[in-house]
């Protein structure tokens, strides 16, 4: 043992193992960036069972290679009810098996070729001018990275096969396959990335330091580990976060009790499917290549064969753990108040209208609420919950569109068919106003990646913004509750308010900005901020304008109090009921998260109230 170079072995091993894990996280950050919102809206329109949800959910972890943002999105997206969880549950089987694809690119001999491909990632990532091709550079990069991190520990693991003393512990791993799995399983949980685990896996194979048996334990192991990271952020969150760290706890335990019961069948699979080792001269690097295909060959067989398994019993899988973990804050139908069987009868169709458009309001007011929130806080908003919301939005625009041009078919009175136009133009803006909070979504995900500091004053001006623009909302889902009492005239005069802060605030920046207290770039996204809620100012103001021309007089909605329309059934009932009615002077208090309403991808164009022609100055979006 005298003559190992213990430290070389131990600082190369380390080294190694932490370009691998440096470099895969780099490159699924890099391609993630890249893919833009094409994920997004790839898992939410396709979609429709669990099987096409695995198709989908394996397609789409195999290029961003980020199975973390796949499943984040994926609860967002259960949480919104734009998938049900037993939907979600085959994108998480199938992000199982996107996984696998880093595994077969680190089986190819091309380590040599690492510093020229980190060459080309750099010169991307630091020279490009258009952001697709800078985030392509950075994927890049970190598969540079990856492999010069791989060859590293390859030949650091190589060294190791002149010490008897490691010879002799890795013999015991290929003897005793249990403490094989155990040790997979520690390695993962300590280093945090289950594809730098089987690199290690692999070049321990490569090196003929373990069987492959043992090096599909340690595979196995890696896969178990991989579950300590879900478990820990889910710890406290909301029900569905705990339903999806479980299902792929238990989704991957199970599988991994099978393969080892089922292991002298399992390993005769993988060596059918994969170049056979036995013909080459052990450690040429054919033998080395046939070795660590073998390893990711096995890797990818035991989650497909894992996910076909669950995908059979889906459905009864998804009933325990929707009773384990029960979903206590109440469930959101698409539509809650529009129902095709009253068209027959219009006036209780619009009344039903008018009941769906203020549940909409709700949802505007819940989502302007939450993105002041992440615009302030950017560090703690959860941005892929913030969109799902916005596209619950316009699937409401659109569920309510379609059910006013159905209900023109039918023989209407007059005064309702006076005020369908208007409908369908407050259902417009309501749409529009969840669009400017997309922008204000965009701005805080700015804030964040570029780390912009705002000042205290620019800070105070924003907020009040935003509580003008909620007194606003409140004031809007009163009137669809019933109320009078003069709403839409008050709510015009906030406008007004609104209109007045808002050159408040752009002349209060550029006076900070002429005393050098004000970055640039913080300014321009201050700025845009400002205009962003003037605008959602205006789509209410364009509520008002509706509410003041006789909209409620299209259909009798039930009259409630305030406390009643804002504290009780919000959005399906999710919310309890307020002890009271508040004075209109009164600000309400935080409501707790709201269920979400489903999704839509249409795109709804700007427009105004019935009967009221838009002005130059009025912006629609």
């Amino acid at each position: 043992m005298s003559g190992i170079d213990w430290f070389g072995i131990i600082s190369g091993t380390l080294g190694g193992v932490a370009l691998l894990m440096y470099g895969i996280r780099i490159m699924g950050e890099g391609l993630e960036s890249a893919a833009g919102n094409a994920i997004r809206r790839v898992l939410a329109t396709l979609i429709r069972n669990a099987w096409l949800g695995c198709l989908v959910g394996t397609v789409v972890t195999g290029i961003v290679q980020s199975s973390s943002a796949v499943t984040v999105m994926t609860v967002g997206f259960v949480n919104g009810q734009l998938m049900t969880f037993r939907q979600a549950l085959g994108v998480i089987y199938g992000a199982n098996i996107g996984t696998t694809v880093t595994g077969q690119i680190m089986a190819f001999q091309i380590t040599q070729a690492a510093l020229p491909v980190i060459a080309v990632g750099f010169a991307l990532h630091c020279f490009a001018k258009r952001r697709i091709l800078r985030d392509l550079g950075q994927g890049i990069l970190g598969f540079g990275i990856l492999f010069l991190g791989l060859l590293l520990l390859k030949d650091s693991v190589e060294s190791l096969k002149g010490s008897e003393f490691a010879v002799r512990l890795f013999s015991d791993f290929s003897h005793n396959l249990l403490l094989a799995v155990v040790a997979g399983t520690l390695v993962t949980i300590c280093i945090q990335s289950s594809s730098a685990s089987l690199g290690i896996a692999m070049a321990l194979a490569a090196h003929d330091l373990i069987s492959l048996e043992a090096a599909i334990a340690l595979m196995l192991g890696d896969n178990i580990g991989t579950c300590i990271t879900a478990q820990i952020a889910s710890i406290g969150t909301h029900p569905t976060a705990r339903r999806t760290a479980w299902a792929h706890t238990i989704h991957n335990i199970v599988g991994v009790a099978l393969a080892l019961v089922l292991l002298k069948w399992f390993t005769p699979m993988v060596l059918a499917l994969s170049p056979s080792a036995d013909p080459l001269a052990v450690g040429s690097s054919g033998y080395q290549a046939a070795l660590q295909r073998q390893v990711a060959n096995s890797h990818t067989l035991f989650n497909v064969l894992d996910a076909l398994l669950f995908l059979v019993f889906n459905s009864w899988f998804a009933s325990l753990l929707e009773r384990w973990i029960p979903d206590r804050r109440g469930r959101v139908v698409e539509a809650a108040h529009i129902d095709k069987r009253l068209l027959e009868t219009p006036p209780a169709a619009a009344g039903a209208t008018l009941q769906e458009l203020g549940r909409m309001t709700r949802a505007c007011r819940a989502l302007v609420r939450d993105c002041t929130d992440a615009l302030l806080a950017p560090e703690r908003a959860e941005l892929g919950q913030l969109r799902a919301q916005d596209d619950a939005i316009d699937h409401l625009q659109e569920a309510i569109t379609g059910y006013l041009v159905e209900l023109m078919e039918e023989d209407i009175p007059e005064r309702i068919s006076h005020q369908i136009p208007a409908m369908l133009h407050v259902t417009n803006d309501l749409e529009r106003i969840g669009d400017h909070c997309k922008n204000l979504i965009e701005l805080a995900e700015e804030r964040l990646q570029e780390d912009l500091i705002w000042s205290d004053p620019a800070r105070d001006a924003l907020s009040d913004m935003a509580a003008m623009v909620d007194e606003m909302l409140e004031l809007s889902i009163r009137a669809f509750g019933g109320e009078d009492g003069g709403i839409p005239a008050r709510i015009l005069e906030l406008e007004d308010r609104v209109n007045l802060a808002t050159e408040q605030g752009r002349a209060a920046h550029m006076e900070r900005a002429r005393a050098g207290t004000c970055l640039a770039l913080a300014g321009v996204l201050f700025l845009d901020a400002l205009m962003n809620y003037e605008k959602i100012g205006d789509h209410v103001r364009n509520v008002a304008h509706a509410l003041a021309d006789g909209l409620m007089e299209a259909g009798a909605t039930p009259r409630t109090t305030a406390a009643e329309e804002l504290g009780g059934a919000a959005l399906g009932g999710a919310l309890p009921a307020a002890d009271g009615a508040r004075s209109s002077s009164e600000r309400a208090p935080r409501e707790e998260p709201q269920p979400r309403l489903p999704l839509s991808s249409h795109e709804a164009e700007r427009s105004q109230p019935a009967g009221r022609p838009r002005g130059p100055d009025e912006d629609g979006g």
